[in-house]
């Protein structure tokens, strides 16, 4: 059936909506962080995205104008229903002079969304031409709100997909054959690259309380794997002790805005604090991918609507996929030594100086049942035990060394 004028208002309305929320809550990475080929990628969408720009101003101005009427038409009510209206008034003919001067401005677009007359939203029914209740303002903020959820989904799932990105890129550089996993943490400057990591970053971000939770699990993991429990049967030298930290991925890319700005030096680029905080995972850390549940290309799914909007369905049994937040998993590399993990310990904050908890949970695995043969449980399966626990394969470190990272009082 072809869509009458106010159908076709609206969807055009709808689409600027879309365009204006899903650009404020997607994350940006500077240039300068791309790779070659991204780059050329990023050089190619330029046309569409200075299209996609001038959409996002667009959608600004036609929310800031039904906001405007919607203030009208509440105000218009209002002084119908008191007597004592001559501040309301002033505020009317304000508002009316406001929306005068928009129309002015964008009557093209205001023309394409319905939205160059504010007084027929007031009338108790519509023209012919935008079809009965076309007119409705109530019709207008479904539609906006809609947008609003759709966009807010999709930034949630761009974030984990670009998060992914990350982590696997890491990962792929990490497990290179060229280079040797033994002399990444049993070489003295090799642990010595990894602190400085750590510092710097401890230092950048600290101080924001975003960062917390997740500098809370990294001092956890290392205190578990340096201190077993009390009533625990194996010691922290026992190549079978090995210490696991489950976490959801949201902890580092929801606190990728908070993170960001010119005071962190990260400028635009708002996926710096997730990308830094990876490079600190894997700095000291193995990643256990065969357990998490993968990002992946997750599609959000959508209905159309009588209007032709893909609007995002709300129903519980389409949306299942989205309650599914990535889980991550690591455990401590195997060839580092409790003796650079005291000196790592050394360099992450104090629990007592940050303001939250450690995120997720620190678990011992049980290693004894790890034969795949004697056990089901697919986490122990997974198990690899320490190699250097007792630091048999360092490099002998100065004896300044100790102190080198110490905090002087």
């Amino acid at each position: 059936m072809k869509m009458g004028n106010g159908d076709e208002c609206l969807q055009r309305f709808g689409q600027l909506c879309r365009a204006f929320y899903e650009s404020s809550l997607l994350l940006h990475t500077s240039s300068s962080s791309l790779s070659s080929i991204q780059e050329e990628k990023k050089m190619d969408r330029i046309p569409y995205d200075n299209e996609m720009k001038k959409k996002e101003a667009d959608g600004k101005i036609v929310i800031e104008t039904l906001n405007r009427i919607s203030v009208i038409c509440s105000i218009i009510v209002n002084v119908e229903h008191q007597h004592s209206i001559s501040s309301l008034q002033e505020s009317l003919s304000s508002l009316r002079h406001e929306h005068t001067l928009v129309v002015e401005r964008h009557h093209d677009l205001l023309m394409e969304c319905g939205l160059l007359d504010a007084d027929r939203f007031m009338e108790s029914s519509c023209s012919q031409n935008y079809g009965e209740e076309g007119c409705s303002l109530q019709k207008y903020f479904h539609v906006r709100d809609a947008m609003r959820r759709r966009a807010h989904k999709v930034s949630m799932l761009h974030r984990r997909n670009s998060f992914f990105e990350l982590l696997s890129e890491s990962s792929a550089i990490m497990t290179n054959p060229s280079e040797s996993f033994q002399s990444r943490l049993t070489q003295r400057k090799n642990v010595q690259d990894t602190l400085s990591t750590i510092q710097n970053f401890v230092n950048k971000y600290q101080s924001n309380i975003g960062s917390h939770p997740f500098l809370a699990g990294l001092q956890r993991i290392v205190d578990l794997q340096l201190t077993p429990k009390s009533n625990h049967r194996r010691s922290s030298k026992d190549p079978s002790y090995v210490v696991r930290w489950k976490f959801h991925g949201s902890v580092l890319t929801e606190a990728c805005r908070s993170c960001c700005g010119q005071d962190n030096g990260n400028g635009d680029d708002e996926l710096a604090y997730a990308r830094e905080a990876i490079q600190v995972m894997f700095s000291f850390l193995i990643w256990v991918k065969d357990i998490d549940v993968e990002g992946g290309d997750l599609v959000v799914p959508v209905i159309e609507n009588e209007i032709g909007l893909d609007m995002m369905s709300l129903s519980s049994c389409q949306n299942d996929n989205l309650q599914e937040e990535p889980i991550l998993s690591f455990e401590i590399d195997k060839y580092i030594s409790n003796a650079n993990l005291r000196r790592i310990l050394l360099v992450l904050p104090n629990p007592k100086c940050l303001d939250a908890r450690a995120t997720g949970s620190v678990a011992v695995l049980d290693t004894i049942r790890s034969d795949p043969k004697t056990t089901s449980d697919r986490n122990d399966i997974n198990v690899v035990l320490r190699k250097n626990a007792d630091g048999h394969q360092d490099e002998q470190w100065p004896w300044f060394g100790r102190w080198e990272y110490c905090t002087l009082l």
